[in-house]
């Protein structure tokens, strides 16, 4: 239950996303309600009755913190249990972390909840998804739901995520999982702040203090150096240490070679096409900072951060939206040769079909799924390939 005073905040998803980096951020002024589908139903029971959690924040060593203020309830698909509907009339703001590919199964809820909204008390939903446009796809797809357009009682916004979560299996002291007899936990790292696009909550009251409301041009820079910067620079670290057959991040920290096309990739190629596209709105020396430390965070020992979990599910992280095939063609649309993300680009197919994931061949990968055109854009095919070759001859 609230305190008097305390927003009130729902989030979609008691995952390493909700639980490592959302509950953290928001309960310092609001109580979050977590919803999600009845495999979490310990997880959620142990919110709703003790209101609190913990996670295990890294850093120079991992330390367990309890996270106060929450609660849970479960869902269960197609219907709208009583007291999810009572947290989502009472929300000030509304989170989702459940995936891009499972947002559809939320637009019928939402599309219930905003129904129950006026534009004058809008229902506020902030996704914390990874990719581009995903606030205007899940748009579509609640008014879809609601069979009409919902004006301003619905009001949509994309969020950029910075914080590493992840999920670990039967942890072992000092790793505490979120519950009492779990035998899994979250482990996230430090780091504060989530910006989000200022339109979504213009008009509240009080908003949050991690939340960082942003103006269009400055929104779309936070966004396109989270997909270059951290999210491409992860993907093609993981695919180059799978190919190594190294297990964790941190092991790519005694190759120099591996090091060096991370270094490429954020100053040479990301850095400088993040700095000509957004040069009005992100400024060189909070780039150039921000380029040292996420090399560094990306390969933290403490984080320890599996490489099989950097390549699972990787051909959605081929999709042309995301972060691989999209930081290809940023880069190249500012006249710079992505040969870093190329490699990555590269990388990731020939982890995909070793891995199963596609049984395309690599050509039809770049064509048939990421979509790139064999003429308009054929020199990026050229390079992709050519960097295909390099891998193979090691």
């Amino acid at each position: 239950m609230a305190r008097t005073g305390e927003m009130n905040c729902v989030v979609f998803g008691a995952g390493a996303l909700g639980l490592g980096f959302l509950g953290p951020e928001l309960t310092p002024d609001c109580h979050v309600t977590y919803l999600d589908i009845p495999t979490k139903a310990d997880l959620l029971e142990y919110l709703n009755r003790a209101g609190r959690y913990v996670f295990n924040e890294t850093g120079l060593s991992m330390r367990p913190v309890e996270v106060r203020s929450v609660g849970g309830h479960c869902l269960a698909e197609g219907t709208e249990p009583r007291e999810a509907s009572g947290a989502l009339d009472a929300a000030d703001l509304v989170f989702t972390a459940v995936g891009e590919p499972n947002l559809p199964k939320l637009a019928p809820l939402l599309a219930s909840a905003t129904a129950r909204r006026s534009a004058e008390r809008p229902l506020r939903v902030l996704c914390a998804e990874n990719g581009v446009e995903i606030a205007r796809n899940l748009r579509a797809a609640v008014e879809t739901a609601a069979g009409r357009a919902l004006g301003r009682s619905l009001l949509t916004g994309d969020t950029v995520m910075g914080r590493m979560c992840k999920i670990v299996s039967d942890p072992q002291p000092p790793v505490q999982p979120p519950a009492p007899g779990l035998d899994w936990a979250v482990v996230a790292e430090p780091f504060f702040g989530i910006p989000v696009e200022q339109h979504a909550v213009a008009g509240l009251a009080k908003v949050p203090s991690a939340i960082e409301p942003q103006r269009p041009e400055r929104f779309r820079a936070s966004e396109d150096e989270k997909m270059l910067s951290h999210n491409g620079l992860h993907a093609t670290l993981a695919c180059i240490g799978y190919l190594k057959g190294v297990e964790f991040f941190d092991d790519l920290r005694g190759d120099p070679r591996a090091m060096e096309m991370g270094r490429r990739l954020l100053m040479d190629e990301a850095g400088a096409a993040l700095l000509k596209k957004h040069g009005a709105a992100l400024g060189r020396n909070e780039y150039l900072n921000y380029c040292d430390s996420i090399l560094h965070r990306i390969t933290c020992p403490v984080l320890h951060d599996p490489i099989a979990r950097g390549v699972r599910g990787i051909m959605r992280k081929l999709a042309p939206w995301e972060r691989l095939v999209y930081s290809v063609r940023t880069v190249a649309a500012q006249g710079i040769e992505p040969m870093a993300f190329a490699t990555g680009l590269a990388a990731a197919i020939i982890v995909a079909r070793r891995a199963g994931e596609t049984t395309l061949s690599f050509d039809a990968v770049l064509v048939e799924h990421c979509r790139f055109d064999p003429v308009a854009e054929g020199h990026l095919l050229r390079l992709v390939e050519d960097r295909r070759k390099a891998l193979a001859a090691g």
